[in-house]
């Protein structure tokens, strides 16, 4: 962690990264939650997503409270890259719940969405490298936060109906992925 944090500093990235970093945050899922919701107009999207929210919190938390992993930022001793960004509440490291919650929200999406799936994926990604630059997480924690992320949403949207939305494609307006029926 020591070397990396040397090699690959930047002073545009210790600039732009602690603000980029909050797009896994606790602020960042409650206005996915309530943009799906009023896009939706659908109650139900609202109650699923907060409990999807809540189970997600439930396991991160106390996934990090029960190992109590140090963060790096103190172990090694690192300079923190944070002062520059809106701050941050410093609680175990292990798992990253930026991670996790990055990953559940790009797993709704490219459900929503799949022709855009890998975009969504990249940024969840690009989330998670941000904390282990930033000193935050080891990246062990980031690639268990990735991975409860995603593997408690796809439980959860296999466990549970109610969370598709239906998309239109802006041509001729059929679903998207449904195949085009050509008239002979």
């Amino acid at each position: 962690m020591k070397w990396a944090n040397g090699w690959w500093s930047s002073s545009v990235l210790d600039q732009i990264l602690p603000w980029l970093t909050y797009l896994g945050s606790h602020f960042a899922v409650i206005f996915f939650i309530l943009l799906s919701w009023i896009l939706t107009k659908q109650r139900r999207v609202l109650r699923l997503l907060l409990l999807l929210y809540g189970i997600q919190s439930a396991v991160i938390y106390g996934l990090k409270f029960l190992v109590k992993r140090e963060r790096p930022l103190f172990f090694l001793e690192m300079a923190s890259k944070l002062s520059e960004g809106p701050g941050e509440i410093l609680d175990p490291s292990f798992p990253s719940g930026h991670a996790a919650f990055s990953f559940m929200m790009a797993t709704l999406l490219s459900t929503w969405f799949p022709r855009y799936r890998i975009l969504f994926f990249i940024v969840a990604a690009f989330i998670g490298w941000t904390r282990i630059y930033l000193g935050l997480h080891y990246p062990t924690d980031v690639i268990a936060g990735a991975l409860l992320g995603y593997g408690i949403t796809k439980l959860f949207l296999h466990r549970v109906d109610g969370l598709e939305i239906k998309t239109h494609d802006q041509t001729d307006g059929r679903p998207i992925g449904q195949p085009q029926m050509e008239c002979l």
